[in-house]
């Protein structure tokens, strides 16, 4: 059964401003994992802004924001062997989804040349 759903799009220059900015902001948004697999693709910003939108996009399907601790770098997304991606959770927003009892993530990302997108079911 369907919990929630989120999506979100974001432009893609808006990602690379505030990469080129503030070096604070990829070590407050993304994982290391997330930093370690943007930063081996030739569109850097591309990538980055699909995974802030995927971010984005779970909280709104969790219905929550972000509350009791949680955190940006709880959501880490990464791709199966087949290039599919996944949100893994950690810490706080881990417990909270738990304690919902919910199931299931599905991820779904997309980008263009200017937009990024990321819609996400909650089971």
């Amino acid at each position: 059964m369907i919990r929630g759903t989120g999506i979100d799009i974001i432009e893609i220059s808006r990602i690379k401003s505030s990469i080129e900015r503030d070096n604070k902001f990829i070590n407050k948004i993304f994982t290391l994992n997330e930093i370690k697999y943007c930063e081996s693709k030739t569109k850097k910003a591309q990538h980055y802004a699909a995974r802030f939108a995927s971010k984005e996009a779970f909280f709104k399907a969790l219905g929550t924001g972000w509350r009791n601790g949680m955190s940006w770098t709880d959501i880490d997304i990464n791709n199966d062997s087949l290039g599919k991606p996944e949100i893994k959770l950690s810490g706080e927003t881990l417990l909270f989804f738990n304690k919902l009892k919910l199931k299931s993530i599905s991820l779904s990302i997309s980008h263009s040349k200017e937009y990024a997108v990321g819609f996400v079911i909650i089971e």
